[in-house]
């Protein structure tokens, strides 16, 4: 499996290398630089917080995991959302932790459902006031339906058991993954919330970094740009997707649009920077855990 991950791991660079040429990085005036350092620490503590996220999913559906393994894992398979198709994001973490192929498949399962979690409470977070800017619309009621159809996937047994079972048929063995209760969930939600606290509360500082006239509703964009962009299985990253959304809801917000297409540019390049972050921290945990192995044998 280490393999597999590791070959994962040069085809993602690959992929963010790519998309990195293809950009032309212009950065306006910076504003306030304290709002700017605020926003990056918040950054940092939403990929952290991924990283805890990842343990108490597996430890949710009985699978050890400290901390450290799963920093390690999260962080290192990060860049992968840069290969076309989001099964890498998931399979990714999951096969750094998995010791043959059954094992991989089970912790896959684990990854995709707390990457539901994830994607049902940034839509949630982003729902209300994407439906009072948008009103009757068929973005808002996409919107409306996704929050509706994951949370009868997660909570509700019939639907998950349905779910499980296409899975069972596609992977032509059987798996067996408990459903987890909303109850027994309270830990995963927690700390998924916490991630899009974070990310949102960080995004409405970084505009502020480089915007003066920026209102606290505008800090939803985020959590719907990157749940759109998500689900964008074709696009590396939900590139063009998630900058699209940033602008567009922006703009319907009372932006300018060449404010807009700056800070959704921008945003691309801040993101990328919480990842190189949780990256190099998971090399840096990874290292000191093999110097201490090594110094006690």
């Amino acid at each position: 499996m280490k393999r597999v991950f590791n070959l994962l791991l040069l085809v993602s660079f690959i992929f963010l290398f790519i998309y990195l040429l293809h950009q032309d990085l212009i950065i306006p005036r910076i504003l306030n630089p304290t709002f700017l350092i605020l926003s990056i620490i918040l950054l940092f503590s939403g990929f952290y917080a991924s990283s805890f996220s990842w343990m108490i999913a597996l430890n949710t559906h009985r699978h050890k995991c400290s901390m450290k393994s799963a920093l390690i894992s999260h962080g290192l398979s990060v860049f992968a959302k840069y290969i076309p198709g989001k099964v890498w994001v998931i399979l990714g973490r999951a096969s750094y932790l998995s010791r043959n192929r059954s094992d991989i498949k089970k912790k896959s399962f684990i990854s995709l459902k707390e990457q539901l979690i994830y994607l049902w409470i940034g839509f949630l977070i982003s729902s209300i006031p994407t439906v009072i800017f948008y009103k009757i619309h068929w973005i808002s009621g996409l919107l409306l339906l996704a929050v509706t159809g994951l949370t009868l996937f997660l909570f509700v047994g019939k639907v998950h058991s349905w779910f499980v079972k296409i899975i069972q048929w596609i992977i032509h063995r059987n798996l067996e993954v408990p459903l987890v209760s909303f109850y027994d969930s309270g830990k995963m939600i927690g700390a998924v919330t916490l991630i899009w606290i974070s990310w949102t509360l960080g995004f409405y500082l970084f505009m502020l970094a480089f915007q003066a006239s920026v209102t606290p509703v505008m800090m939803f964009a985020f959590p719907l740009s990157v749940c759109i962009g998500l689900l964008a299985i074709f696009l590396p990253g939900g590139i063009v997707v998630r900058e699209g959304i940033i602008v567009s809801y922006l703009v319907m917000a009372g932006m300018e649009v060449e404010a807009a297409t700056t800070i959704s540019f921008l945003n691309r390049f801040w993101f990328i920077l919480g990842e190189a972050f949780i990256f190099l921290l998971a090399i840096l945990v990874r290292w000191l855990k093999k110097d201490t192995a090594s110094h006690r044998v």
